[in-house]
């Protein structure tokens, strides 16, 4: 079941609580974002990634990013790296996709990645956090895509999963403090 969020802070507010619901009492996810810097329309994944790691310093892991380009060539081995690396996270996937609702974040339950005409669409991960960035058609051009809307869903995306991933380490700190405190007060 997929959920679509534009990108008013009250769509924020729905998004952050639909994701934190879908992970909490889980361990702490991995995002996976998937695309590239070489066009505007496959850059989003990169520029949250960028985000995530740098501007918010989250405390989960980040594959993907400027830097190191996670896309068709190397899916798979990132795939089986993060499957051996975090046996147990749930992977949430950010990628770019083709709508007919452009500018939305569409937020769903299994993570599908598209690799158009070099890998068929494929399942991957638990969680997919995708941006409409342009309409689905044959002749679709890759840089056809507005930058500003490709950072306006970045901003998006990154400050939600940045306040998620806080609230979910501190709802875990509570926790332990509070089992720490129950063991200590039975001794």
């Amino acid at each position: 079941m997929s959920e679509e969020y534009g990108l008013t802070k009250i769509d924020q507010k729905n998004f952050v609580y639909s994701l934190i619901t879908k992970l909490r009492g889980k361990e702490m996810p991995v995002f996976l974002c998937v695309g590239s810097d070489k066009f505007v329309s496959d850059s989003l994944a990169p520029i949250v990634a960028e985000m995530l790691t740098k501007k918010y310093n989250i405390p989960a892991y980040v594959y993907g990013g400027l830097d190191y380009n996670i896309n068709a060539l190397n899916l798979t081995s990132a795939i089986n790296y993060i499957e051996t690396v975090h046996p147990y996270a749930p992977i949430v996937l950010i990628d770019a996709t083709l709508g007919e609702n452009v500018g939305k974040i569409v937020l769903g339950t299994g993570g599908l990645a598209g690799m158009g005409k070099v890998m068929p669409i494929k399942k991957i991960g638990d969680i997919s956090i995708l941006g409409v960035v342009g309409k689905n058609y044959k002749n679709f051009d890759l840089n056809s895509t507005r930058l500003k809307l490709v950072v306006s869903q970045a901003n998006f995306i990154a400050q939600a999963v940045a306040f998620v991933c806080k609230q979910l380490a501190q709802e875990k700190e509570n926790r332990l403090s509070n089992l720490y405190k129950l063991q200590n007060s039975t001794n």
